[in-house]
C-alpha cells in the first residue's frame, strides 16, 4: 500500500529531530513530500500544495 506523507516546516523539524513516535514515517512504504511553509499550507500556499498532491496520485 502506497502511503504519503506531506510536511510543513514544523513537521519536518519533528521528524529531523527523530522524535520517537514518528519513527513509522521513515519506512519505505511512506512517500515523503516536503513544502516549505507553515501550518496551513491550503491557505499559505494552495499552488505548492496542489503540485504535491498531483504529483503524489501521478
Amino acid at each position: 500500500m502506497d502511503r504519503v506523507l506531506i510536511a510543513c516546516r514544523d513537521f519536518q523539524g519533528l521528524l529531523g529531530a527523530g522524535v520517537p513516535m514518528l519513527a513509522f514515517l521513515d519506512h519505505a512504504q511512506w512517500r515523503r513530500f516536503d513544502l516549505p511553509t507553515g501550518h496551513w499550507p491550503m491557505l499559505l500556499a494552495p499552488a505548492g500544495l496542489a503540485d504535491v498532491l498531483h504529483a503524489a496520485v501521478s
